[in-house]
């Protein structure tokens, strides 16, 4: 019987689910188990500049590949830097591993004060408790031989319940060797299906759809995440009902069918929207995620006896919920008791002609511009990453082409999160395409400056790893999104002033020249578009883009004069762009949510 180490033991099972790259950052108590990786035919290791930085690229590797994301550190200093990062994927239920490499045994049995310890005494474990309510489950080994079942259960837990797993690993049992032909047995990682509890469901959702009238769908986030957008698609295309996406839910089913209406944020969205969704008599959620930034401040409300919630874990019909659910297979065999011909009359919805911005004869770069020039940018098989901020409430706006990947931290929120999740997408994307999936596309990043400064390292890793994201930095002198929420003008919403230019020439870019970009007039921008370096790259391109800091996507100014009368008036006397008149609230009575 032959053996392998508990650490080739650990590498060898994740990449059997689909892992082919590592991210993280090396310490003296990861090493050992790092080389292991080098042994892994198919697997590789790409180092991070820091260890928030991996977390976040694993992210977004996550949310691409549809497999765990998987980062290492050694432990406190490392994993408490990473922390962050998997408190995000937790918020918005990613697959992510974080591998910890742990003091060895003996040291922790006597709390010696070895480095990256506090106290006299050390309790060595005291690391682990602190993310113990930011993950779905942890493997903290000690024993050899219970130590590859462990392995097994965390990462079959991550992608049943779709979220951030640990392995804690002592550096000397990395060492120890385990049975090869363990790794003879497939791991199971699909759910395992109440067949009861899904049929009548199922039966339940039916009733539901055929007393209806006019239902509609709402795509939202979870669906994706628990891996259910094949499934999603299925059914909006059976059913042939009018359907929306939320702000996190765009692209999960093609924007390109006939019967998308658009993203549907209660009464922050555009004109017409939310008269159809309004229309309907039934809305069925997919995975929905109802968080203020998701909602439109709360204001997309759902009648309990008009909607049907399909969850992760659980299906809720008209207030009555039918537990012990998984979504995936859910879909699937609703979809599969469905008539094969459409219940419902098919109308075409149709939306008012766009509005005209106020600002629509400036020469220089505009948002209520910027932001509908990006659609003719896109193409089908593109992966969009968009940063916090003016950028993802811009885009909602956009509509994408077909076999578009839309990600954005639009729950969690954490700045800086997007450029290094780009790393990871577009590692993903490759992957993808070199395996003849999803083949054809670009990794395009939109980020604003203010984000960018927190985690611009990893364009360095993006360059040495030889990979080509292109990357648009909307250059407004800080952070916009924070002077709509209060202070417009105060000095802490500034930001240190960078030389975009030379960040290529800084992480050793094989061609700076040619592949940094600059406009601020609509006329310099469309030339920047049109250039084949960014619609074919052959090296990592950086766009920058200056807007106005006073300037912003009308979603995000709509969303905070919603909340009343006060809001309106602090924004009017700030001075900011009031793209359409009265903050995009035709017909909206402010002051439906509360806020101090």
């Amino acid at each position: 019987m032959s053996k392998i180490t508990l650490g080739r033991y650990m590498w060898e099972r994740i990449h059997q689910v689909g892992v082919d790259t590592i991210f993280g950052v090396p310490g003296d108590f990861n090493l050992k188990f790092l080389d292991e990786i080098y042994h892994v035919e198919g697997l590789r290791w790409l180092g991070n500049q820091n260890e928030l930085n991996a977390s976040y690229a694993a992210d977004g590797y996550g949310r691409i590949k549809g497999v765990p994301g998987v980062f290492v550190t050694t432990h406190g200093v490392g994993e408490l830097s990473a922390i962050n990062g998997v408190a995000g994927a937790m918020s918005e239920r990613v697959k992510v591993i974080h591998v910890v490499g742990q003091t060895p045994r003996a040291m922790q049995k006597a709390h010696m004060m070895i480095h990256h310890s506090i106290g006299e005494k050390p309790d060595h474990q005291l690391y682990n408790n602190a993310s113990r309510g930011l993950r779905i489950a942890a493997a903290e080994l000690w024993d050899v031989e219970t130590a590859p079942a462990e392995i097994d259960r965390v990462i079959r837990e991550c992608f049943i319940k779709s979220g951030p797993v640990y392995i804690f690993m002592p550096l000397d049992l990395s060492t120890e060797e385990v049975s090869a032909d363990l790794l003879k047995t497939p791991l199971d990682v699909s759910p395992h299906v109440d067949q009861a509890a899904q049929e009548k469901a199922v039966a339940a959702i039916n009733s539901a759809i055929a007393s209806s009238k006019n239902p509609a769908i709402l795509v939202d986030a979870l669906a994706h995440r628990f891996n259910a957008a094949p499934e999603a698609k299925d059914l909006v295309k059976k059913l042939r009902t009018p359907f929306f996406a939320s702000n996190m839910g765009k692209s999960v089913v093609d924007e390109t069918d006939e019967m998308y209406v658009g993203v549907w944020n209660g009464d922050v969205g555009t004109p017409g929207v939310k008269e159809v969704a309004n229309a309907s008599d039934l809305v069925i959620t997919l995975g929905y995620l109802p968080g203020d930034t998701n909602s439109g401040g709360f204001s997309r409300q759902l009648e309990d006896g008009k909607a049907i919630h399909i969850n992760p874990f659980s299906v809720v019909v008209k207030g009555e919920t039918y537990p012990n659910i998984y979504i995936k297979p859910l879909l699937a065999a609703l979809t599969a008791s469905l008539p094969s011909t459409p219940q419902h009359t098919v109308t075409i919805p149709e939306l008012p002609p766009p509005r005209i911005p106020v600002d629509k004869d400036a020469t220089h770069i505009t948002q209520s511009w910027l932001w509908p020039n990006f659609e003719s940018f896109l193409r089908p098989g593109d992966v969009v990453i968009g940063e916090t901020g003016t950028t993802l409430f811009g885009l909602c706006d956009t509509k994408f082409p077909s076999n578009v990947r839309w990600h954005a931290q639009i729950y969690y929120g954490s700045i800086g999160f997007a450029t290094a999740a780009t790393l990871g997408a577009e590692i993903a994307r490759k992957e993808l395409e070199d395996k003849g999936v999803n083949g054809g596309g670009r990794t395009v990043l939109v980020t604003g400056d203010g984000s960018l400064a927190l985690t611009m390292q990893e364009i360095g890793t993006m360059i040495k790893a030889g990979i080509k994201p292109v990357i648009f930095v909307i250059n407004n002198e800080g952070y916009t999104i924070e002077r709509l929420i209060w202070g417009a003008r105060q000095g802490y919403n500034d930001i240190v002033p960078t030389a975009y230019s030379h960040l290529l020439p800084l992480y050793k870019h094989p061609s700076p020249e040619k592949s940094y970009h600059f406009a601020k007039t609509k006329t310099e921008f469309e030339a920047v578009l049109a250039k084949p370096e960014l619609s074919n790259p052959d090296a990592l391109q950086l766009v920058e883009v200056v807007v106005d800091k006073m300037d912003t996507a009308w979603r995000l100014p709509a969303q905070l004069a919603s909340r009343g009368k006060a809001d309106v008036d602090r924004l009017t006397k700030a001075g900011f762009v009031d793209t359409y008149g009265n903050w995009g609230l035709e017909g909206v009575s402010n002051g439906g949510v509360k806020w101090n």
